[in-house]
C-alpha cells in the first residue's frame, strides 16, 4: 500500500510541472505576439503613410536656446531695460545647425529688435506675442525664409516654428 500511495503523488507532481511549462510557453508566446504586433504596426505606419511618418518626426521638437538678452528699452530717459531668455523651436536638425552657424547675426537682429521696443509694448500679453512673432520672422529671414506673398503654391513655412520665453523681466 505504500507503493500505491507514492505513485499517485508522482503523477500529480508531473502534472503540475507540465501545467507550469505549458503556462509559461503560452505566456511567452502571448508576450512575443504582442511585441511583434506593436513593432510591426509602427514600422508599417512609418513606411506606408508619409503623413503619419511626418507626425512621428514632429513629436520630438528641436529647441535652440539663445543666450540671455539684456537691453535698454526705447522709453524716454533710457532708464528702463528688459532681460529676456529666448528659445527657438525649429522644424528640423538642419535648421538647428544653420541657426548655430549664423548665431552672431541672429542675436544682433534680436538685440536690435528688443532695443526698439517700449515698456508699454512689452508688458501686455499681445505685445509679448507680437515680439515672439517678430523674432520668428527675423530669425527665419536670416535663414533665407521669406514671408508668403499670397501664392500658396510657392509658400514655404518659416523654419522657426515657435519662439518661447524662458524668462521675461522688464524694469
Amino acid at each position: 500500500m505504500s507503493e500505491a500511495a507514492v505513485q499517485p503523488a508522482k503523477k500529480t507532481n508531473r502534472g503540475k510541472k507540465l501545467t507550469l511549462i505549458v503556462g509559461a510557453v503560452v505566456m511567452f508566446a502571448a508576450a512575443a505576439g504582442t511585441a511583434l504586433h506593436f513593432f510591426s504596426g509602427t514600422a508599417q505606419a512609418l513606411a506606408g503613410d508619409p503623413a503619419q511618418a511626418a507626425s512621428q518626426k514632429k513629436a520630438d521638437p528641436i529647441f535652440v536656446s539663445l543666450e540671455q538678452f539684456t537691453v535698454n528699452l526705447a522709453d524716454e530717459g533710457g532708464e528702463r531695460f528688459a532681460q529676456l531668455g529666448v528659445t527657438l523651436e525649429v522644424i528640423d536638425e538642419r535648421t538647428d545647425k544653420s541657426i548655430r552657424a549664423r548665431m552672431p547675426s541672429i542675436r544682433n537682429s534680436v538685440l536690435l529688435l528688443l532695443s526698439s521696443k517700449r515698456t508699454t509694448e512689452l508688458l501686455t500679453l499681445e505685445g509679448k506675442k507680437q515680439l515672439a512673432a517678430e523674432i520668428a520672422a527675423r530669425t527665419g529671414a536670416a535663414l533665407g525664409w521669406q514671408p508668403s506673398t499670397g501664392d500658396a503654391t510657392f509658400e514655404r513655412p518659416n523654419p522657426v516654428a515657435a519662439v518661447h520665453f524662458s524668462h521675461f523681466i522688464v524694469q
